[in-house]
């Protein structure tokens, strides 16, 4: 009869192999962007026209309670400013730049059923020109609102997932702006009310690219139109082993309806998804 193994022999509970506890903390999703304008003119948050030659952007995603489908966001656009009434150092010519204006927002998004998301955010334009100001920048928009999309692209179902493209998860939306204000073509400022968006892509053929639009209608508190803000263009994706790489051609565009005035800016733009 063969003897019992000894404790030394038995398996100790420091070789025994435990599952790992998976993270509720997954890595963030979103797209980051550079834009170069050459052309058009906008309205910075003080009021005041001016002409920008680039921006950059960023769109971050990240779970707070990924059973729940909760996850926040924050959106953010630095723009510059090409050299013009004096804001730059004469001796620059074409290649000088400043700094303009800083655009964020952010909040929480709920993925309560199907396609089905609602989202409440806060925003702000900043204007960061000093103007005529000596010592510190002036004009600032802010404000929060309340959205509900409606996803129309199956991309939305590998929401948060690796591989999930932000960039083709069309969608349609409706929402109201309860707060604050925004800045119309004219230069003066407006109570925001309702919005409605849409967000759609149409794929070309077999090619590598599609075409893109994006609209979103702002009426003010008092339920009368104020802007229609659209940005269209042509989407390519020209290097099958790297698709996270995208390069844009389009002009983003704002109509004020009271006004009767549009601002178009073209851009060209490079985008990686991630």
């Amino acid at each position: 009869m063969a003897a019992p193994a000894s404790p030394s022999e038995q398996d100790s509970p420091s070789e025994e192999v435990c599952p790992a506890e998976e993270s509720p903390w997954q890595a963030p999703w979103g797209l980051a962007a550079l834009r170069v304008i050459p052309a058009g003119p906008k309205e910075a948050p003080n009021g005041q026209e001016y002409h920008p030659n680039f921006s950059m952007d960023l769109d971050i995603n990240w779970w707070i309670w990924q059973s729940q489908r909760l996850y926040a966001f924050a959106d953010m656009r630095f723009w510059g400013e090409k050299g013009e009434y004096g804001v730059t150092n004469a001796r620059d010519g074409f290649l000088g730049t400043s700094k303009r204006e800083f655009d964020l927002s952010g909040g929480a998004a709920w993925n309560y059923a199907g396609p089905w998301e609602a989202r409440a955010f806060g925003y702000s334009m900043s204007n960061l020109n000093r103007g005529t100001n000596l010592v510190t920048p002036y004009g600032l928009d802010d404000g929060f609102g309340v959205e509900n999309r409606y996803y129309l692209s199956p991309e939305y179902a590998k929401l948060g997932q690796p591989g999930f493209d932000v960039a083709r998860a069309t969608f349609l939306s409706f929402g109201y702006y309860p707060s604050k204000d925004m800045i119309g073509n004219d230069g003066q400022a407006f109570q925001p009310g309702l919005m409605l968006r849409a967000y759609l892509i149409r794929d070309l053929w077999d090619w590598p690219c599609y075409a893109f639009g994006d609209f979103t209608f702002i009426g003010e508190q008092s339920f009368q139109p104020k802007l229609l803000i659209f940005d269209v263009g042509l989407a390519a994706r020209p290097f099958s082993s790297c698709q996270q790489l995208e390069f844009r051609l389009g002009a983003e565009n704002t109509a004020d309806f009271q006004v009767g005035n549009v601002q178009n800016l073209w851009y060209a733009s490079f985008r990686y998804i991630f």
